[in-house]
């Protein structure tokens, strides 16, 4: 085939009698992926992966300072994952409830009423919601931040 090609010479020096060419068998599946990973539907998904996943990550990085697994074995690292994802889920409970509310709700589980803090806390939530709204809207009033729905 290379001698008849007439960009042989462009492609292979006068010594070399062919060219080898080496694809992976599972090649025909990555190209499959790179095809469905170009598509619109795919970007916007990859957009919402970001948007939901990758900040939890980055926040447990770089705020708890993990960065890499301390154990071996699928088992442990499972249970590791799962104390680093506790971590990270207490935390963002105490900072969108506060501190007060929160030792309230461990109270309230302890001592077996948490129908009673429950809607101390969805009052407390809606409650910062409208100022998150009115906040939102100054930002967009000012020009630094486009219009987009929350939900």
């Amino acid at each position: 085939m290379c001698k008849a090609c007439p960009l042989r010479s462009e492609c292979l020096p006068d010594q070399t009698p062919f060219k080898k060419l080496f694809r992976w068998e599972h090649e025909v599946i990555i190209e499959q992926y790179l095809e469905k990973m170009d598509t619109d539907q795919a970007k916007e998904m990859m957009k919402q992966r970001a948007a939901l996943s990758e900040h939890p990550f980055g926040t447990i990085k770089r705020a708890l300072g993990w960065d890499h697994f301390l154990v071996r074995g699928k088992e442990k690292v499972s249970g590791e994952n799962a104390l680093i994802m506790f971590t990270y889920n207490i935390k963002r409970l105490i900072n969108l409830i506060g501190i007060s509310l929160f030792k309230k709700l461990v109270n309230a589980i302890k001592e077996g009423y948490i129908e009673a803090i429950r809607e101390e806390i969805a009052a407390y939530i809606a409650h910062f919601r409208l100022y998150l709204d009115d906040f939102l809207l100054l930002f967009r009033y000012l020009g630094l931040l486009e219009k987009k729905s929350l939900c």
